[in-house]
C-alpha cells in the first residue's frame, strides 16, 4: 500500500514538474508581446510659445512627470528640483518584478526622444507604448488620459527643451513581471473631451484634470495587489499596498478615501478652501509619494475643481483609516 502511495505521489510530483516547465517554456516564449500595430495618436509638435507653455504647466505640475524623469538619484524624501532636465534614469529595482529605468524625455538624438516621431512619443503616453512596440508598464500605471489639445502641448514642451545626453541602465523584467505580462496590454480608450482652463473653478475640470492627467486614482483607487487591476470604487482608497515610510522607521502609508463620505471619506468634512490651503501647504511626512511639489504649482482654480469634483463624487463607506500610522496599525 505504501508502496502505490508513494508511486501516485512521485507520479503527481512528475506532472507538475512537467506543467511548471511547460508554463515556464511559454512564459519566456511569449512574455515580450510586440504592440507596434497599436496607432499612433494624429499629434504634432507646436512652437507656438502658449501651447508650450500649456505643456510646461501639465508636464511640470498636474501630471508631475519631474518625480520620474527628473533626477535620477533622488532619494526618499528629497524635494524635486525644477531645473534639472527631464533626462531620466531614475530606476526601480523590484524583487521578482525586474528593474525599471525611466526614460530620457530630452529630445537627445541617441539616449532620448529626438529620433522618435511625434506619433510615437505621444502613443508611449497615451498607449504605454514604446518605440520598439514593448508595453510600458510605470507608463500605464502611473499616467492618465488627456485630451489631443494637452498631449500636444505636452509634445511641445518637451520638443522644446535643450537635449540631454544621458545613459540609462538597460530595463530587465524579472520573472513575476514576465508571468503578468499579459495583464499589461495598451490603454486603447478614447482621448478624452478636452476640459479648457478657466479661472471659474468647475466639476468638469476637476474630473478631467483627477481622471485624465493628474491620474489620482492611480493611488486612491483600489487596486488588485497582483495584477495592478483597478478593483474598486473610484477614489474610495486602498490599504491593499501599503508603503512604508523610508525616512521614519516603524510608519507606513496608505491612500486615503477621497469620497465624501461623511464617516470615512478623509476630506469630507474640508471645505474648498481648507482643501486649497492643504495642496499649497505641501509635503508634511518627507516619505510620502505624494507628489506635493508638482501639485502645490496648480492654479487655485485647478485645485478648487478638483475639490468640487471629488465633492460630487457617491459617498464609499472605505475605513481605511489614517493614511499615516505605524506599520500594521490596521491589522
Amino acid at each position: 500500500m505504501l508502496r502505490k502511495i508513494v508511486k501516485v505521489f512521485a507520479v503527481i510530483v512528475g506532472v507538475l514538474v512537467v506543467l511548471v516547465a511547460l508554463g515556464s517554456v511559454y512564459v519566456m516564449a511569449t512574455w515580450d508581446r510586440d504592440y507596434s500595430d497599436t496607432p499612433l495618436p494624429a499629434i504634432t509638435a507646436s512652437t507656438d510659445p502658449a501651447v508650450i507653455a500649456r505643456g510646461e504647466y501639465i508636464v511640470q505640475n498636474v501630471a508631475h512627470c519631474p518625480v520620474c524623469h527628473g533626477a535620477p538619484d533622488r532619494k526618499p524624501g528629497d524635494t524635486i528640483d525644477w531645473t534639472e532636465p527631464l533626462a531620466g534614469g531614475y530606476t526601480w529595482d523590484l524583487p521578482l518584478f525586474g528593474r525599471f529605468v525611466a526614460a530620457n524625455i530630452t529630445p537627445d538624438r541617441e539616449t532620448g526622444i529626438g529620433d522618435m516621431t511625434d506619433g510615437e512619443v505621444a502613443r508611449a503616453i497615451r498607449h504605454a507604448v514604446g518605440r520598439t512596440g514593448r508595453i510600458l508598464p510605470f507608463m500605464l500605471l502611473s499616467t492618465g488620459p488627456m485630451s489631443d489639445e494637452d498631449l500636444t502641448a505636452v509634445v511641445s514642451f518637451v520638443r522644446s527643451r535643450a537635449p540631454v545626453r544621458r545613459e540609462t541602465t538597460p530595463e530587465a523584467w524579472g520573472a513575476m513581471a514576465k508571468v503578468l505580462s499579459g495583464s499589461f496590454t495598451p490603454r486603447l480608450d478614447p482621448a478624452p473631451a478636452h476640459v479648457t482652463p478657466t479661472d471659474n473653478p468647475s466639476v468638469e475640470r476637476g474630473r478631467y484634470l483627477a481622471t485624465g492627467p493628474a491620474a489620482c486614482g492611480v493611488c486612491h483607487t483600489p487596486r488588485d495587489p497582483l495584477t495592478f487591476a483597478l478593483n474598486g470604487p473610484p477614489l474610495s482608497g486602498s490599504t491593499a499596498m501599503p508603503e512604508a515610510d523610508p525616512t521614519n522607521a516603524g510608519f507606513e502609508f496608505v491612500y486615503p478615501n477621497l469620497t465624501p463620505d461623511p464617516e470615512t471619506g478623509h476630506i469630507a468634512a474640508w471645505d474648498e478652501d481648507t482643501f486649497l490651503q492643504r495642496f499649497r501647504g505641501g509635503r508634511v511626512h518627507a516619505g510620502s509619494t505624494m507628489p506635493w511639489e508638482s501639485y502645490q504649482r496648480m492654479t487655485d482654480a485647478d485645485i478648487r475643481s478638483l475639490h468640487r469634483f471629488l465633492r460630487s463624487l457617491p459617498p464609499t463607506r472605505s475605513p481605511v483609516g489614517a493614511p499615516y500610522r505605524p506599520s500594521g496599525a490596521a491589522d
